[in-house]
């Protein structure tokens, strides 16, 4: 109960948080076949968010956490925008952009006993990082002073390559550019998918139908309404009635799940299905944004409460 508690509270804070630019997407590998996109610096606006996000983090054992906490890293202060992709190897990396000072962590690491015990300072792929002791996957590098990346060795080499133009960026990838001229990119958190020849043996999928699906978008505003869309695209008109039923269940199997969670269920009584009877089907979700604040505050006060 608390884990599926968790999660929930988890997609819909995110959902909460303002898209920024697409300052990040020229170091994103032209094979990426996600991406999402927020602004973190929105948060502060928000104070209902900041306050169920503080308490993930005041009680999270990540070791990122706790670097962030030691090296003077105030999130809400100091990250404007966040990107995270997957290549088409499923190696993951998160793009940070703010406001860091790669001289003053460089020294705390070297001279704080608790942070060197995890951390050393490196060169990875002729830029300036930090490997991670303890986890391969929780690497650094600094691009610029504005810039991190975060991820395993290997995925930060090709972060490195993109930044000095020695590799092909997201923009050479036709399939994910029209996709782009889809996505709402001014909305508060974007993102899009390109499936790839093999991801049905790498995705379970939930509901009959969906395998259909040949790429898709997603967005989230959140202004006098809150309102999120997801939609799907096939490649044959002949697909899409079978594709548009697999969203109808999809919605329905998150409704059942998050049955537990009121606040969901209510902001969830106004979703709905949509298809354009050519190519597309989409989930859409739209309520006054005093609602939507409410059920924040609610699950906020929850999740202070199972803390």
């Amino acid at each position: 109960m608390k884990t599926r508690f968790l999660l929930v509270a988890v997609l819909f804070v995110f959902s909460t948080i303002s898209a920024y630019s697409n300052v990040l997407l020229p170091l994103v590998p032209s094979d990426a076949y996600l991406i999402v996109n927020f602004d973190f610096a929105a948060i502060i606006a928000q104070p209902e968010i900041k306050a169920l996000v503080d308490t993930q983090i005041e009680t999270s054992p990540n070791d990122l956490v706790n670097f962030y906490k030691r090296a003077g890293i105030e999130p809400a202060r100091d990250i404007r925008n966040v990107m995270l992709f997957l290549d088409s190897n499923e190696r993951p990396c998160v793009l940070v952009n703010g406001t860091f000072s790669a001289k003053k962590i460089s020294e705390l690491i070297q001279t704080d006993k608790e942070l060197s015990a995890g951390f050393e300072i490196a060169t990875i792929d002729g830029l300036q990082g930090v490997k991670n002791k303890l986890n391969a996957n929780g690497n650094m590098i600094f691009i610029n002073e504005t810039t991190m990346a975060f991820g395993a060795e290997d995925a930060l080499k090709q972060v490195s390559q993109l930044s000095s133009g020695k590799v092909k960026n997201i923009s050479n990838n036709k399939a994910f550019a029209h996709m782009m001229e889809r996505v709402n990119t001014n909305a508060r958190l974007w993102g899009a998918i390109v499936t790839t020849p093999n991801w049905q043996s790498r995705v379970e999928i939930p509901v009959a139908g969906l395998q259909n699906m040949k790429s898709a978008f997603f967005s989230v505003d959140y202004d006098k309404e809150f309102t999120m869309d997801f939609t799907g695209l096939v490649e044959k008109k002949a697909e899409l009635p079978e594709f548009a039923d697999a969203m109808i269940n999809l919605l329905a199997a998150f409704r059942g799940w998050t049955a537990s969670v009121p606040e969901m269920t209510e902001l969830l009584k106004s979703a709905k299905v949509e298809d354009n009877q050519e190519n597309l089907a989409r989930i859409y979700i739209a309520v006054p944004a005093e609602q939507f604040k409410n059920s924040m505050i609610k699950l906020s006060e929850k999740a202070n409460k199972k803390n």
